[in-house]
């Protein structure tokens, strides 16, 4: 409901008291300058009593009535000082985790990652991690130049030393090919490594081997073929459901040719990237890695011939684009 707040009341001024006020009267000026003093005192003191109650008063209000509240009695202060607990580790990234196995601290450390739970990894780091990020915070992040983690299979632990194991899993990713990622696997076969410290098992901040689990070389040629297929009967926006992206990678007139030549076109077993004739164009895009994954896989029509290259996206083989062959006599 709207409403008007009230004036406030003016107060009323008082006038300078004369030095022969009848309060005063019969007092000799140095007498009534120590009267002054006396009644200065009592009255502060009286305003301080008056505040210290109607603050009293207003706290048992907001209380809602009640005992009134007592006076800290006791003040306990932190050991730590105030600026070193600020900037020290939390409670929860300093409260141990223990894990009974190696495998078991492996699982929870990967699968807290997964769910971004940063600090909870965190707790799981053997002292070699710490020692590398002091911090929970620090930990965070250096997650975000690694690639998500959407599922874990822990698979079997071997002995890799005193009191040290290593573990392998299979995790699984949202896979990709992009310029900026390069390859994003579907799933990787990884080793990670557990040490015994503290009553429980801890794990090492990074693998000790990463292998991408990468669909069958056998199916690329099917995947060129439906390429080629589309491009033949000059289907450009079925061939694009079959790349990686709209643009391709390589001469442009090399995919142009299955829809301008007409007669048979066949397509060969796949090869290594290491083969390419002109390999700038990808190294460029998604960095040294691509000859480790990418595959050429041989095309020949009525009158050109060119190498297709692919990648592998998620458990199927994607155009990148194409790759000229030199012609031998």
């Amino acid at each position: 409901m709207p409403f008007t707040s009230p004036r406030p009341r003016r107060l009323p001024t008082r006038s300078a008291r004369r030095d022969d006020s009848p309060a005063l009267t019969g007092t000799t000026p140095r007498r009534r300058g120590a009267v002054r003093t006396s009644l200065q005192v009592v009255g502060v003191g009286a305003l301080g009593l008056a505040v210290g109650v109607g603050a009293t008063l207003a706290v048992n209000g907001l209380r809602g009535g009640g005992d009134p509240v007592a006076s800290v009695q006791r003040l306990d202060l932190p050991a730590t000082p105030a600026a070193a607990a600020a900037g020290g580790k939390g409670a929860d990234e300093a409260r141990p985790v223990v894990a009974g196995t190696a495998r078991a601290a492996v699982q929870r450390f990967l699968k807290a990652t997964a769910r971004q739970d940063f600090t909870g990894a965190y707790r799981l780091l053997d002292a070699a991690g710490r020692k590398r990020y002091p911090s929970a915070a620090r930990w965070t992040r250096a997650q975000a130049d690694r690639t998500a983690i959407t599922g874990v299979r822990v698979g079997t632990a071997r002995p890799a030393g005193r009191r040290v194991m290593d573990v392998t899993v299979q995790l699984s990713h949202p896979a990709a090919i992009d310029p900026f990622a390069g390859l994003v696997p579907a799933r990787t076969v990884e080793v990670w490594r557990a040490r015994s410290e503290g009553g429980g098992w801890r794990v090492a901040a990074d693998p000790v081997s990463v292998r991408a689990d990468l669909p069958s070389d056998q199916r690329a040629p099917d995947a060129v073929t439906a390429w080629v297929q589309r491009l033949v009967g000059c289907d450009l926006q079925g061939a694009t459901a079959l790349q990686v992206g709209a643009d391709l990678y390589g001469p442009a007139d090399l995919a142009e040719a299955p829809c301008k030549q007409r007669g048979r076109w066949t397509v060969g077993a796949p090869r290594r990237f290491d083969e390419a004739a002109e390999p700038e164009a990808y190294v460029a895009a998604f960095g040294p890695d691509v000859s480790s994954w990418a595959r050429l896989v041989p095309v020949q029509g009525p009158g050109t011939r060119f190498h297709v290259v692919v990648g592998p996206l998620g458990d199927a083989w994607r155009v990148l684009g194409t790759d000229p062959v030199q012609q031998t006599r």
